[in-house]
């Protein structure tokens, strides 16, 4: 029997230990930046068959280094953390962790990340860094300023794509541009959802990431801008055919789903409430890896 306990609380110790580290790197949202930047590389891969090892490399750099912005974010925001509902019980927030030990795994992340990414060309490590340096030590500062953190914080989240059209192309071309400007615009109504809905906790430790009005979020201009950014898609869904990246079919089905953003955004802007909010939340989250996937099977289908 006490050989069963032991074993149970060591388990449970090491579960919870694992569910840390997960929370610390934010390992869903680190996963889906990942998941942006390896279809972007095989958009952008030229012709011959694909290289797993590359793609491996790819994604452990992409992750490690997508990591330690995650964890610099999260110690130097820990004692705001801990005043919102959805990030109170992070590691660092309730001290199940110190900030030496996070300190720590943040520099192995970004040595080995940035080190996994210099294996493809210069661009792809310098990018990685500016990624990681604009994220935790521009964006992160600025949310307690203003709406401008955002446009900002789309940069490092859109380098994502830009890094995989980098390390398949060897250089900046134009496909990653316009990848790269297709993942930025995106951001901006997913954002916007998120910080509608959130405005209350965000509020509360001091955060000012969405324009405000008479003491509450502004949603009419949440929603103009949210509208702006979707209209930009439409367009620029089309860019990557005349580029020779995809199809023309490929291309008119990211455009729709461009179209299918904007009326999203556009019943946001008419009934600013936490259901259309939801619906648009929802289906930016489907939107990138769709268009970036439909993009690739154009390729294919070429």
């Amino acid at each position: 029997m006490k050989a069963s306990s032991s074993t149970s609380v060591y388990t449970s110790e090491l579960s919870r230990k694992i569910g840390d580290l997960a929370a610390l790197v934010k390992f869903r949202l680190s996963a889906t930046v990942v998941l942006s930047s390896v279809l972007t590389y095989l958009v952008a891969l030229g012709a011959g068959g694909v290289s797993w090892w590359a793609i491996a490399v790819l994604t452990s750099g992409g992750f490690l280094t997508t990591a330690a912005a995650n964890i610099l974010n999260e110690v130097l925001e820990k004692d705001y953390d801990s005043q919102m509902e959805r990030t109170r019980r992070r590691p660092l927030a309730e001290g199940r962790m110190t900030t030496s030990d996070a300190l720590l795994m943040a520099g192995f992340s970004s040595i080995g990340g940035i080190s996994l990414l210099a294996l493809f060309n210069p661009w792809t490590a310098f990018l990685g860094m500016v990624s990681l340096i604009s994220y935790a030590f521009v964006y992160t500062p600025l949310k307690r300023v203003g709406p401008v953190a955002v446009l900002v914080g789309a940069i490092p989240g859109a380098l994502p794509a830009l890094i995989g059209c980098a390390a398949a192309e060897g250089s900046i071309t134009a496909l990653g541009i316009t990848l790269f400007t297709i993942q930025f615009f995106w951001q901006l109504p997913h954002f916007y959802a998120i910080g509608f809905l959130g405005f209350a906790d965000y509020r509360k430790a001091g955060f000012r990431l969405v324009p405000e009005i008479d003491g509450g979020v502004d949603a009419r201009q949440l929603g103009r801008d949210a509208i702006v950014a979707s209209l930009i898609l439409i367009p620029l869904g089309i860019l990557p055919y005349y580029l020779g990246a995809t199809s023309l079919g490929a291309a008119l089905v990211v455009s729709a789903l461009g179209l299918l953003f904007f009326r999203f955004a556009l019943r946001f802007l008419r009934q600013p409430e936490r259901s259309t909010a939801l619906r648009m939340m929802f289906f930016s989250f489907a939107y990138l890896p769709l268009v970036f996937t439909i993009y690739w099977a154009g390729k294919m289908l070429m």
